[in-house]
C-alpha cells in the first residue's frame, strides 16, 4: 500500500506542478473541470449506488457549468466576481429543481435523489472552484502551490504518525483511523512547510502571518477530511473510489482542499487585503 501511494504521489504531483506553472488559466480550469467530473461521479455513485449512471452525468454537467463560472472576474481589478457562480448556481437548483418536479412517479426515493444532488453541487464544484479565484488574484501560482503543499503534507504525516504512534481515538464515530497523535503530527507537519516553503514561494509574508494562517488552514483541512469521513460512513465504503492507488478516490485527495480553498480565498481578501 505504501508503495503504491508514493508511487502515484510521483505520477501525479509532477503533473499538477506542470499545469499550475505552465498550463495557464486555461489549463488550470480544464484539470479542475476532470478532477471536478470524478470527483462528482464518485461522489453521487458512492450515496446513489443504485442512481441511474445518466442522472450522475446531468449532474455532472451542472457541476462543470458552475466550476467555469467561477472564471468570471471584474473587469478592471480581474479579481473573483461572486455574481457568476451565484447566478450560475441559482440556475443549476432551478433546473435539477424542474427535472424532479417532471421526474416525479419515475424515480424511487426522489427526495433522497434531488437532496444528495444538489449537496453535490454544493460540496464539490461550488468549493472546488475558488481554486479558481486563488489562481486568478496576485500571485496565484505560488498560493496555489503553498497550499497545495500544506495541505498534503499535514495529510501524509497525520498519516504516518498515526499509523505509527496513533492509540486514542480523534473521532472514531466518523473516522475510525483518525487519531490525537496523527493530527498533532499532521498539524506539526503543516506548520513547518507552510513557514519554510512560504518564505521562499511568498516572501512578502511575515513569518508570524504564515505561522497562523498554516495552523488555521491545516485546521479547517481536517474538518473537510472528517466530513468526507462522515459521508462515507453513511455510505458503508472505505474509500470514494480506487481511483488513486494508496490513496482512494479523488474525493479522498479533495476533501481537505475542498475547505481550505474557500478559506484561503476570503482570508485573502477580507483580513490580509492580498
Amino acid at each position: 500500500m505504501h508503495s503504491r501511494r508514493w508511487l502515484t504521489a510521483l505520477v501525479l504531483i509532477p503533473v499538477l506542478l506542470l499545469v499550475l506553472w505552465r498550463g495557464g488559466r486555461l489549463g488550470f480550469v480544464l484539470l479542475l473541470v476532470v478532477i471536478n467530473g470524478l470527483a462528482q461521479w464518485e461522489f453521487l455513485g458512492m450515496l446513489l449506488p443504485e442512481s441511474e449512471k445518466v442522472r450522475r452525468l446531468k449532474s455532472i454537467i451542472l457541476g462543470s457549468w458552475l466550476l467555469i463560472s467561477f472564471c468570471t472576474t471584474h473587469p478592471a481589478t480581474y479579481l473573483c466576481n461572486p455574481s457568476g457562480p451565484l447566478s450560475v448556481l441559482v440556475l443549476c437548483l432551478f433546473f435539477l429543481l424542474l427535472f424532479y418536479l417532471f421526474s416525479y412517479g419515475h424515480i424511487a426515493d426522489l427526495g433522497r435523489d434531488l437532496m444528495v444532488h444538489t449537496l453535490g453541487l454544493l460540496y464539490l464544484p461550488l468549493l472546488l472552484g475558488h481554486f479558481i479565484w486563488l489562481r486568478y488574484m496576485p500571485q496565484g501560482e505560488q498560493w496555489v502551490m503553498w497550499l497545495l503543499a500544506v495541505i498534503f503534507a499535514g495529510d501524509t504525516a497525520a498519516f504516518y504518525s498515526g499509523l505509527a504512534w496513533g492509540e486514542k481515538k480523534l473521532y472514531p464515530e466518523v473516522s475510525p483511523g483518525k487519531t490525537w497523535v496523527g493530527a498533532a503530527g499532521g498539524l506539526a507537519a503543516s506548520l513547518a512547510v507552510g513557514v519554510l516553503l512560504g518564505r521562499w514561494l511568498l516572501p512578502q509574508m511575515k513569518v508570524l502571518n504564515l505561522l497562523w494562517l498554516a495552523l488555521l488552514l491545516a485546521l479547517v483541512g481536517l474538518l473537510g477530511d472528517l466530513f468526507e469521513s462522515m459521508l462515507k460512513r453513511q455510505a458503508h465504503v472505505k474509500d470514494a473510489s480506487e481511483l488513486l492507488p494508496g490513496h482512494g478516490g479523488m474525493l479522498d485527495r479533495l476533501d481537505s482542499l475542498l475547505f481550505a480553498a474557500p478559506a484561503l480565498v476570503y482570508i485573502r481578501l477580507f483580513l490580509l487585503g492580498l
